[in-house]
């Protein structure tokens, strides 16, 4: 494909229709691409069965455009990106799953907790019961969540506990 046909095509692609997007926006900021998302969502669980380790983390790949959730990181390489979340398989970083992060979403029915406990429990809907093992970084590790997966979901579940956390007491460890 020569690079003025990429262009073209770049410059034409849709995800959604311009004359229903206001009225989507008032209830999803990310109603211009909400279906793309889900399609894919539900595409990349279709297509790949996980192996028994599988990794939840976020991901900030670069962006500068015009996007209500972009984001500020200056700990990341790229400083500005859009943030999300995903589920990868360990062995092959096959991606099964995600979820962009759009900031607080307006009162309606795409407005979900935001609290790791949740967000997690969404991204490993498709393992669920399956004895699977997941790692996480310490910003979603936490006991509940542990006892959670292990009790609700049959997961066992790899991080690393900052001991300022609230729910980290000695007791609870036991």
């Amino acid at each position: 494909m020569s690079c003025k046909r990429f262009l073209f095509i770049l410059r034409s692609l849709r995800f959604d229709s311009r004359t229903t997007r206001e009225v989507r926006q008032s209830l999803d900021k990310l109603a211009a691409i909400r279906d793309f998302c889900n399609l894919m969502n539900d595409n990349f669980q279709k297509c790949y069965s996980m192996s028994e380790n599988v990794t939840i983390d976020e991901q900030l790949p670069a962006f500068r455009g015009r996007f209500c959730g972009v984001v500020y990181m200056p700990s990341k390489p790229t400083k500005y990106g859009i943030k999300h979340f995903a589920l990868v398989d360990s062995a092959t970083y096959y991606l099964q799953r995600f979820e962009v992060y759009v900031g607080v979403q307006p009162d309606g029915p795409f407005k979900l907790p935001s609290d790791t406990k949740s967000l997690v429990k969404r991204l490993i809907e498709p393992i669920s019961g399956t004895g699977r093992n997941v790692t996480m970084d310490n910003w979603f590790t936490s006991v509940p969540l542990a006892k959670s997966l292990l009790d609700e979901h049959t997961l066992t579940m790899v991080g690393t506990l900052r001991k300022k956390r609230k729910s980290v007491t000695y007791t609870e460890l036991k």
